[in-house]
């Protein structure tokens, strides 16, 4: 599903699970075949000439377009990052369960498509909605006995208007490929990868959030000794979180002057600080930030760091974005590990 020369890792080939290793990071462009893949079910092999988007209202009064028709909307285009909502799992603990991200499921792409907004301005009578249900052409079996279902996700109404909510034809000036989400995916800026439903077929006004189970039993937030809650609380906006992507865990470094950078990410506000710390915590020094181009893109932060002392040093950074979130040194544990913005951490030595 991948170009021969990804730099992918793979962490599951059934369901399709791939991530990027940090140093690709370092171009803030990165390829099409370079981004992380999250798949829940098998990829779905779709005949264009038979797909059509179907879009139902509260009445059922439906209407179906065919990616052609879709193409004469108006194009928009937004440059979002987005994070699965399991990145850096692997560095939780207390273990928990799931599939055991390091820190490479995220990625940043400009995306054009048609904005949700302009669809559902189509279909008329929505003030009386309260969500957006978007449904893929995936599907499979969500969980113990429990029958075959497409993965589906609904999202507010108020964010299914905004603007650069969207349908996705193209990433980075190339039409979408296969297995992130051809012919059209959702992208919903500033919430985790798993509200991005690929392979849309079907957008239905509703009046409550989805009950799939995806939505309402797998991406939720489960707390320590917690069995199942009534209502649990879903994952949906991504926290504010910054990785060091220049070095390596382990990396030998010569002394003199190095220069340390990464990328700092908000779903809920920009980033207006970075800060580093090269004694574990103890300190903590201004980096140099690069201004924003997009609110939902990534930020580049660099330090240079001058030590002529060989030894063995831990650095660690944090974020803080423009709502005054900072990034915690241990995230609130949950059971699936979901949201981990703990401060990243990497062990270098000095020689």
């Amino acid at each position: 599903m991948t170009a021969n020369n990804s730099r992918l890792h793979t962490l599951s080939q059934v369901p399709l699970v791939l991530e990027t290793p940090l140093d690709v990071f370092d171009a803030n462009e990165i390829a099409n075949e370079d981004f992380f893949i999250r798949s829940h079910f098998d990829v779905p092999d779709i005949n264009i000439g038979n797909w059509k988007l179907r879009s139902i209202g509260l009445d059922g009064y439906g209407v179906d377009y065919t990616y052609a028709q879709l193409m004469e909307f108006p194009k928009h285009e937004v440059t979002v990052t987005l994070e699965c909502a399991g990145n850096s799992r692997s560095s939780v603990q207390p273990s928990c369960e799931g599939m055991l991200w390091n820190h490479g499921g995220v990625g940043r792409s400009n995306w054009s498509g048609v904005s949700v907004q302009t669809l559902l301005a189509q279909m008329g009578h929505i003030s009386e909605s309260t969500h957006v249900l978007f449904l893929g052409c995936d599907s499979g079996n969500e969980g113990y006995d429990s029958p075959v279902s497409n993965y589906g996700m609904s999202i507010p109404l108020s964010k299914a208007m905004d603007v650069d909510t969207i349908l996705a034809y193209e990433m980075n000036g190339e039409v979408l490929p296969q297995a992130h989400g051809y012919p059209m995916r959702l992208i919903v800026p500033g919430w985790y990868g798993m509200a991005s439903v690929k392979w849309v077929t079907d957008i239905r006004i509703v009046d409550k959030p989805h009950d799939g189970f995806h939505q309402s039993k797998y991406y939720v937030y489960v707390p320590p000794e917690t069995q199942e809650t009534q209502f649990p609380e879903r994952v949906s906006v991504m926290k504010v979180k910054s990785l060091i992507t220049s070095i390596k865990r382990g990396q030998r470094l010569k002394a003199g002057v190095q220069t340390i950078h990464g990328k700092a990410w908000s779903g809920a506000g920009t980033i207006q600080k970075v800060e580093i710390s090269t004694d574990n915590g103890n300190n903590w020094q201004i980096t140099d930030l690069a201004q924003f181009e997009s609110q939902y893109d990534w930020q580049d932060w660099s330090y240079d760091w001058t030590t002529n002392a060989p030894g063995c040093f831990l650095i660690s950074v944090r974020a803080t974005d423009s709502l005054g979130n900072v990034q915690p040194k241990y995230f609130d544990w949950n059971f699936r590990g979901f949201a981990n913005n703990g401060i990243h951490v990497v062990p270098v030595e000095i020689v």
